[in-house]
């Protein structure tokens, strides 16, 4: 399985956003793009992957919410759309760190940060991956080790993670692109290492 950590540090955890100005309400409006990027082909959702979005701006304790292509329904490229899914998920009571509470078909929220679902993929046995400018080459990375998971961010830095986790940090050239971009792109590679088409 191919597993997504997004940041959004300025998204708010625990308050409805505004559908209307995504921008003005913690950039949900990268947060949607990223999503897409990491779920849906031109017809179709791609079932091997699981998103977990981390809304960690504003007040209250940090927020996830996962996406499971396998099991997700009702998910429609516009923003907006995904938008909805996530606005009707932060109006519930937080769920515990390390519980994950079942919203609808593919959809659940669970308490924590960047580091609690650090430490569940390596639990699981997940190759965890950086997207970052000075990390090692794409090219480095094959599917085939097993499930792995990339951690993507917006446009403040992912700190000390490294310092923290046996991490492999990846690099897909030498300019900042967007991270809808970069989800994309390891798709191609990953696709292209197994035979399927992007």
């Amino acid at each position: 399985m191919r597993r997504f950590a997004i940041i959004g540090s300025r998204a708010p955890p625990s308050s409805p956003f505004n559908l209307d100005d995504l921008p003005g309400s913690g950039r949900i409006d990268v947060l949607c793009r990223n999503i897409g990027a990491c779920l849906l082909l031109s017809h179709g959702i791609r079932k091997d992957v699981e998103v977990v979005v981390h809304l960690l701006g504003g007040q209250g304790k940090p927020r996830r919410i996962r996406f499971l292509g396998s099991d997700i329904t009702g998910l429609r490229a516009d923003e907006r759309s995904i938008a909805g899914k996530m606005r009707k998920v932060v109006v519930e009571p937080l769920p515990p760190v390390g519980t994950w509470k079942h919203i609808s078909n593919g959809l659940a929220h669970s308490g924590g940060d960047l580091s609690t679902t650090i430490t569940e993929w390596q639990r699981n046995s997940v190759e965890v991956c950086v997207l970052d400018i000075n990390g090692d080459s794409l090219g480095d990375i094959h599917e085939n080790q097993g499930d792995i998971g990339f951690i993507v961010g917006d446009d403040r830095a992912i700190d000390c993670v490294e310092e923290h986790f046996d991490v492999a940090m990846l690099s897909l050239g030498e300019q900042w692109l967007l991270g809808s971009a970069c989800i994309s792109i390891v798709h191609h590679w990953l696709d292209s290492q197994t035979g399927k088409p992007s």
